[in-house]
């Protein structure tokens, strides 16, 4: 059954379990943030219980800005965070028709009205309709509806779990050796599916990548494609002289910017 969530596009891709820390400077956002907080009279917890928890909808940004500055204007002066999923008269930004909610689990509002959050992936789903936004009304942000993906193992995930397992042991003893390390803890989940987020979080893998791992149809499939990527990543990160990374969460401070 579609459900309706308020839609918050990012450069970054949002797993199951990841944890994000957000600013939240721009107007339309701001809004959108001061809405799921809204308790009026009624105490915090009655209003989750009633309301469902504070949640929106994280999708991918795959051409375009998230932001570019606090006029809310991105690179060259192009409106940003007003998403489209794609056509032949699209606006920018161009979002992917799969994401993650993201559940609002720490606040830091300011006197101005910006917030600090840190957020946390909730359920994958697929956007069936996304409401147009007026690029011109810097108060407005887009609201979908979505449908929810189901989780399910796939065949053989056990054997594609135990695979994984080895090669991220691999790739973070290789990370180590340069003066990087992963931040995940060292123990990885025992459950495929936890696992496959928490190894598609956290490798230094570019961004389109990522969103392959999102979109994968079960866990075994997820698995199986994370696998390929620890392979060719422990072949880079054992070259003699490393390339150029992809920025990732080993890269910078993990702050995202709406």
């Amino acid at each position: 059954m579609p459900v309706a969530l308020p839609i918050f596009p990012l450069n970054t891709v949002l797993f199951p379990g990841m944890s994000v820390p957000l600013h939240i400077f721009e107007r339309r956002y701001r809004r959108l943030v001061s809405e799921l907080l809204d308790t009026g009279s009624e105490s915090s917890a009655a209003q989750e219980s009633a309301r469902g928890p504070r949640r929106f909808g994280v999708v991918w940004i795959e051409l375009g800005h998230e932001v570019a500055s606090e006029s809310g204007q991105g690179a060259g002066g192009a409106e940003t965070g007003v998403p489209t999923t794609g056509g032949s008269h699209a606006a920018l930004p161009r979002v992917s028709a799969t994401g993650c909610t993201a559940v609002i689990r720490d606040v830091r509002p300011y006197d101005d009205g910006r917030y600090d959050l840190v957020v946390e992936g909730g359920a994958r789903f697929s956007v069936t309709d996304l409401s147009e936004v007026d690029p011109s009304s810097p108060d407005e942000y887009a609201r979908a509806s979505v449908s929810f993906l189901p989780e399910p193992l796939g065949p053989d995930v056990e054997e594609h779990a135990e695979r994984v397992r080895d090669l991220y042991e691999v790739y973070c003893e290789r990370l180590a050796a340069i003066g990087m390390a992963p931040e995940t803890s060292p123990d990885l989940p025992k459950d495929p599916i936890a696992l496959s987020y928490s190894v598609a979080a956290s490798a230094v893998l570019d961004q389109a990548e990522k969103q392959r791992l999102l979109e994968a149809e079960d866990a075994a499939t997820r698995l199986a494609v994370a696998a390929r990527f620890l392979r060719r990543e422990n072949r880079i990160v054992a070259a003699p002289t490393l390339p150029n990374l992809p920025a990732g969460p080993f890269l910078n401070n993990g702050v995202s910017f709406n």
